[in-house]
């Protein structure tokens, strides 16, 4: 059974913010309870201008690294932390773009003929469980905070990401330790990333409403 979360209304005028812009993008997403999960649905669209599309049949392969959090609307503190890793490789050999998403529940191999839906593929977040319900109270307001690098230049945070991934489905903060719960620095104060593009984006404030 699977149950819509309340997004509220936002009260201002939202300014889209593009990749690399330390502003975040306000975008409208879908969250839904579904067994023991929250369940979000966003686009990463526009992670990708021209020349990052254009690089896709190149024969080198484009890295996604994902981060998300799940905060208060009056904190700073994440009640909820998770990172995904997505790949996409022209095969010259074969003519078929390979794309790999790796999650905490595994890793899924999808192959495409064409760019144009491997580009859709690789930038949809499609009904992801993204926090346990039990972090999230009834009726208290939060926000989701996602931080998308394309092709990041640090060995360390690939490193750091497969390490996260392969300790399994629990405990997102407890695991992710400073480098990934340090939301502050990644949306409050942000650095300047070390990779080909960034996009920065947070959700609509939502909601749990009591059964």
């Amino acid at each position: 059974m699977k149950t819509i979360v309340v997004a509220l209304a936002l009260l201002f005028v939202a300014v889209p913010a593009s990749a690399d812009d330390d502003t975040p993008e306000i975008q409208k997403m879908r969250f839904v309870e579904r067994t023991d999960q929250l369940h979000v649905t966003a686009s990463l669209a526009k992670l990708f201008d021209r020349a990052a599309y254009e690089a896709l049949d190149s024969g080198f392969s484009s890295t996604l690294v994902i981060r998300i959090w799940i905060y208060p609307r009056d904190s700073n503190d994440p009640v909820a932390f998770m990172a995904v890793q997505r790949q996409v490789l022209y095969n010259l050999w074969d003519e078929v773009y390979e794309l790999k998403f790796d999650e905490p529940g595994g890793r899924k191999v999808v192959k495409e003929k064409r760019k144009s839906e491997a580009l859709k593929r690789i930038t949809s977040i499609d009904d992801l469980a993204v926090a346990p319900l039990a972090t999230l109270p009834y009726d208290q307001i939060f926000l989701l905070a996602m931080e998308v690098e394309l092709n990041p230049v640090s060995k360390e945070t690939l490193a750091q990401v497969r390490r996260w991934l392969s300790q399994g489905t629990g405990g997102g903060l407890d695991r992710g330790g400073a480098f990934f719960g340090s939301f502050v620095s990644v949306f409050v104060n942000p650095k300047i990333a070390e990779a080909d593009r960034v996009l920065r984006i947070r959700s609509q404030p939502f909601y749990r409403p009591k059964p």
